[in-house]
């Protein structure tokens, strides 16, 4: 009997659903908890750099708004590094393409439904006296507003690409693999929802609420990079979601919303 052919991997959906046995299932998922475990530590240690220095220059940290954006940046490169590298090694790279007027369009549509869903469901916990915690960033610049138009662009700029290269193009492009799309966009949107519990501030019901929101977004995130097959596409709704919800907040705190 002649062996097998080697399977070969491509960018993207390589791999299909039930292309893993159960125990390859369990592998995969190990594999995305580490990598969502090692970007945490590792984006974190990378990101420290910048407010360490500023504890040796200015005797304190958090004090100066540019070592704190600089923290930010050098956190997110963190997780592009990470991902591009799993995803380039592991997955044979990265599918992305500019953008036509269609995909364009589905971009705008699923920043639209990102944020409508993010409002409804914020409005229903509420009214079930719920309070959904703010983001820890918010807190921090809430009196140097000019710092929420900053963050924003870095939004839009960085932030949106790289959690996706690691959360949509290494995580759920591992998952995939083993769990199928629906299952990868699935499991990938929990972690994604399970990490970001540590950047908000207040109760742990507020907390979970928060998880429950980035969950309902993070699906959709999820879903347009399967249906597109390119990563460009999730980094931009991603970027102008968050992009647009730091614009809210600073037109909150200077009075102009």
């Amino acid at each position: 009997m002649s062996p097998s052919p080697t399977p070969t991997t491509t960018p993207g959906h390589a791999g299909g659903p039930g292309s893993e046995t159960r125990g390859g299932r369990i592998r995969a998922l190990g594999v995305a908890v580490a990598l969502v475990a090692v970007g945490l530590v590792g984006a974190g240690l990378v990101g420290a750099v910048p407010l360490v220095v500023e504890l040796l220059v200015t005797g304190a940290i958090a004090a100066d708004p540019v070592f704190g954006l600089a923290s930010v940046v050098a956190t997110m490169l963190g997780y592009a590094a990470l991902g591009y590298g799993y995803a380039r090694r592991y997955l044979g790279g990265l599918p992305a393409r500019v953008p036509d007027a269609r995909t364009l369009g589905l971009v705008g549509g699923a920043t639209v439904l990102a944020l409508a869903l993010a409002a409804v469901l914020g409005a229903l916990l509420t009214l079930a006296g719920v309070e959904a915690a703010p983001s820890g960033l918010f807190e921090l610049y809430a009196d140097t507003p000019l710092v929420l138009l900053a963050l924003a662009g870095i939004a839009l700029l960085v932030n949106g690409p790289a959690e996706e290269i690691l959360f949509r193009g290494a995580v759920q492009g591992r998952l995939r693999r083993s769990f199928g799309p629906a299952g990868a966009v699935a499991v990938a949107s929990l972690l994604f929802a399970a990490v970001h519990i540590v950047a908000v501030v207040g109760t742990l019901g507020a907390a979970l609420a928060s998880a429950g929101v980035i969950l309902a977004v993070a699906l959709v995130l999820g879903a347009v990079y399967e249906l597109t097959d390119n990563i460009v596409v999730p980094s931009l709704v991603h970027g102008l979601y968050n992009a647009t919800l730091l614009t809210i907040a600073y037109l909150s705190v200077t009075g102009a919303a």
